[in-house]
């Protein structure tokens, strides 16, 4: 161990540094997807996108266990989408409903993306659907409006 603080590091510290690294790596593991979702946040102001959040959804904190939800609603200044999540023979299908008809909704899953329209009452599915992080991306709903993309969830 380095026996002045201006020393350089040697084999000791280095094993230190490693032993508190595991040790934390054990007991606060960082969140699957974290540097993903953090480098798509960063590139929304790129894409011009407005930025749906979950509503009327309370404040959580990281705990050990995943919540589960079948349905969650997505806002934003101009829409709003409500996304049910569901099986259908042991199959995830997707039913939402976006504020208003022949609305573009994309569902986006890593580099896969599946476009729907919606119906006259803002209908829209998907099915079948991989298991894994999703987000929707839907076209703007005004001439000149911004898309809006929600957060991803996982299914």
């Amino acid at each position: 161990m380095t026996e002045h603080p201006d020393d350089p590091m040697d084999g000791i510290d280095r094993a230190i540094l490693d032993a508190l690294h595991q040790t934390l790596a054990l007991a606060d593991p960082v969140p699957p997807h974290l540097v993903d979702d953090i480098e798509f946040s960063l590139s929304l102001a790129a894409m011009n996108a407005e930025f749906a959040l979950l509503a009327d959804e309370p404040l959580g904190v990281r705990g050990p266990t995943a919540e589960s939800a079948d349905s969650v609603t997505f806002t934003s200044s101009t829409m709003t989408l409500m996304v049910v999540i569901g099986r259908d023979d042991g199959q995830l299908r997707i039913d939402a409903w976006v504020s208003g008809g022949g609305i573009t909704v994309e569902l986006i899953q890593g580099a896969d993306r599946i476009e729907q329209v919606s119906d006259v009452n803002g209908r829209v599915s998907w099915f079948p659907v991989q298991p894994g992080l999703a987000r929707f991306l839907i076209a703007p709903i005004t001439s000149g409006g911004r898309p809006v993309i929600t957060p991803a969830i996982e299914l």
